[in-house]
C-alpha cells in the first residue's frame, strides 16, 4: 500500500504516512482513507507525513484536487492539516497554496516538531474545544 493511516500517540490526531510519490489518483486515496479514518474516530486534526515522496502532479491537477475534489470527498473545511516536508522539496508548495485558496486549513512544514506544536495548537471542532 502507499500509505499508512493511524492515530497519534496521544490520540488528537490523525497520521498518514506516504510511502510513494504522490500522483492525483494516490492523493484521492490517501486523502479518502485519511478522512474516513478520522471520522470513525470524531477527529479532524490531521498530519501528513510526505518525506520522501515528491509531488508529481501538473500545477492545474493540483488546482483541479484542490478546487474539485477535496469538496467531493467531503474534506471538512474546519479541520487542520499539516504536512512535514523534506525540507528541499518545493514539489507540494503550488498544492498547499491551492488548498488554502479553497478554503481550507493547511500548512507546510520541514520541521515535525514544529509542525506537531502548531497542530495541537489547532481547535478539534469534532470535540468542540481548544486542544
Amino acid at each position: 500500500m502507499g500509505h499508512t493511516v493511524f492515530l497519534s500517540d496521544c490520540g488528537r490526531f490523525v497520521v498518514c504516512r506516504v510511502h510513494d510519490d504522490i500522483t492525483i489518483e494516490r492523493a484521492r486515496q490517501f486523502t479518502e482513507d485519511t478522512v474516513a479514518f478520522g471520522k470513525r474516530h470524531q477527529i479532524t486534526l490531521f498530519l501528513y507525513d510526505v518525506r520522501g515522496v515528491r509531488n508529481i502532479e501538473t500545477v492545474f491537477r493540483n488546482y483541479q484536487f484542490a478546487n474539485e475534489d477535496m469538496a467531493r470527498m467531503n474534506v471538512d473545511r474546519a479541520g487542520s492539516v499539516a504536512v512535514v516536508t523534506d525540507p528541499d522539496d518545493h514539489s507540494h508548495d503550488f498544492v498547499e497554496t491551492a488548498i488554502r485558496n479553497a478554503g481550507y486549513d493547511v500548512r507546510l512544514f520541514c520541521d515535525h516538531d514544529a509542525a506537531l506544536c502548531w497542530l495541537l495548537a489547532r481547535r478539534d471542532p469534532a470535540l468542540g474545544a481548544q486542544q
